[in-house]
């Protein structure tokens, strides 16, 4: 049996639109991401399991892993024999945490590690970028490359091997809230404008350009100033209760940025030492989340995408 995890993601990155995306841990070790099992069968088995499994359409055909799993098989492994494939869905629907390039991803990574294909990386991403379009609408990199490479990437169309890593210093610690309720993202999408206006496009180019570039030259602190989202945030903060309030007592508290993970309503709060990061999570759990939510200290997932019982096969 194939077993992959797959991180969950903090899509955007505030300064970085469709472009820049972290992989995340929490610090306490727990898993903040979906696994995918694949084992071999007499006949095709899908099998949806986890906490927000139920969050999932109920029919196969409907769920991206059989999808995945499906379109694989036709296009890039006509000959691999029937598997038994299981989704352990760990992450919200609709949380602004990657939770659907989680499933592509992990499902993808686990066919290509038990076919013995050996895909390219960049093959790879395609391949899911394929599927993150059928839900999001479009080809967004910005949660499948972190969630699968790592860290955090520069990521697009227009990108030799579509990701580049920007490497970022260890003590980073976002800390992720999801507030207990979803946010469609295709709703999320709808308010943003169609087009920026020539005063806006500059400023997020100097703005995404100046990060990465201050990144490289290990100027961390003046990264850290400029990271603010003047093209999404705006328009979707109303749709997120208590998340203008939230921005103002975390930076208040030292988060060095606050924003808006993904389309939402996920938020993240970068600290740079853990006693921030520690008051962030505590403010959150008793302010922004209710029952069904959630908060995590994390650092950045460096490993990405990983196979969990390698060393057992």
């Amino acid at each position: 049996m194939i077993e992959v995890y797959a991180p969950a993601s903090i899509g955007n990155f505030a300064v970085g639109f469709d472009a820049l995306g972290a992989a995340i841990a929490p610090l306490d070790g727990s898993l903040l991401g979906d696994v995918v099992k694949v084992s071999a069968s007499d006949k095709t088995q899908f099998v949806c399991s986890g906490e927000y499994a139920h969050k999932l359409p109920s029919e196969a055909e409907h769920n991206l892993a059989y999808m995945c799993l499906a379109h694989f098989k036709e296009t890039v492994a006509p000959n691999m024999p029937p598997v038994r494939l299981e989704l352990v869905k760990n992450l919200p629907v609709g949380s602004g945490l990657g939770s659907s390039a989680c499933s592509v991803v992990a499902t993808i990574a686990a066919l290509d590690k038990f076919a013995g294909t050996q895909l390219s990386d960049e093959a790879l991403i395609e391949l899911m970028a394929d599927f993150e379009a059928k839900v999001s609408g479009g080809r967004h990199y910005d949660n499948i490359t972190p969630c699968f490479l790592g860290g955090l990437q520069l990521t697009g169309e227009l990108i030799p091997g579509k990701s580049l890593a920007i490497q970022t210093p260890e003590n980073w610690y976002p800390v992720v809230a999801f507030p207990g309720f979803s946010l469609n993202t295709a709703a999320a999408r709808a308010v943003l404008p169609k087009q920026l206006d020539m005063h806006d496009s500059v400023e997020f180019a100097q703005r995404l350009s100046a990060f990465c570039t201050l990144m490289l030259q290990q100027q961390t602190d003046k990264a850290l100033s400029i990271l603010v989202d003047k093209v999404a945030e705006p328009f979707r903060a109303p749709l997120i209760k208590g998340f203008s309030e939230a921005q103002q007592a975390l930076l208040a508290l030292g988060a060095k940025a606050v924003s808006i993970s993904g389309a939402g309503p996920t938020l993240f709060a970068l600290c740079d030492n853990l006693d921030t990061a520690a008051q962030c999570d505590q403010w959150l759990r008793e302010h922004y989340i209710n029952e069904h939510g959630f908060s995590h200290v994390c650092q950045l997932d460096w490993a990405g995408t990983r196979q969990l019982n390698e060393d057992k096969k």
